[in-house]
């Protein structure tokens, strides 16, 4: 039987439980690609750095979440400026549906805002499912601080 995935916009009180699903997920999957020094960037600059959690609890970062049974098991987080700045799935849960579900709900609202693209810095990792689900890169992959990434962008 599948189980039935909700997405929803995540309480901004709810960021403890975002963060600790991302920084999970990246251990997992996506720091075998960074240096020492990217992965310390990434955790300074999205788990314990006040700046990203600011962003959220002042509304101009919203983070959807996927619940499977109540239990959060995916994030993505988007700013105002329609860039995606975190999408992370429980590994359990990859090849399931999640993310795709995410990126419909958050693509359909971006819609809504009148947005025409959305853009985002993939991980290594994430590459092939990023062009699965139509975004294109837009530059070459790159890095910053250790963080390494490709630009990406999806028309809507």
């Amino acid at each position: 039987m599948e189980e039935k995935i909700q997405i929803k916009e995540v309480a901004r009180d709810r960021v403890e439980e975002v963060l600790a699903l991302i920084w999970e997920v990246f251990q997992e999957f996506v720091a075998k690609d960074y240096t020492e020094e990217g992965k310390e960037t990434f955790y300074q600059q999205f788990i314990c750095g006040e700046r990203f959690r600011d962003k959220i609890k002042a509304g101009r970062e919203t983070v959807y979440g996927a619940y499977i049974k109540e239990q959060l098991v995916g994030v993505l987080s988007i700013s105002n400026n329609h860039t995606i700045s975190c999408a992370f799935v429980k590994g359990i849960y990859h090849r399931r549906g999640v993310g795709r579900k995410l990126f419909e709900r958050v693509l359909k609202e971006l819609k809504k805002r009148g947005a025409t693209e959305v853009t985002l810095n993939a991980s290594p990792y994430a590459v092939a499912f990023y062009h699965h689900i139509g975004f294109q890169d837009i530059e070459k992959q790159t890095s910053y601080k250790g963080i390494v990434y490709t630009p990406m962008r999806l028309q809507l």
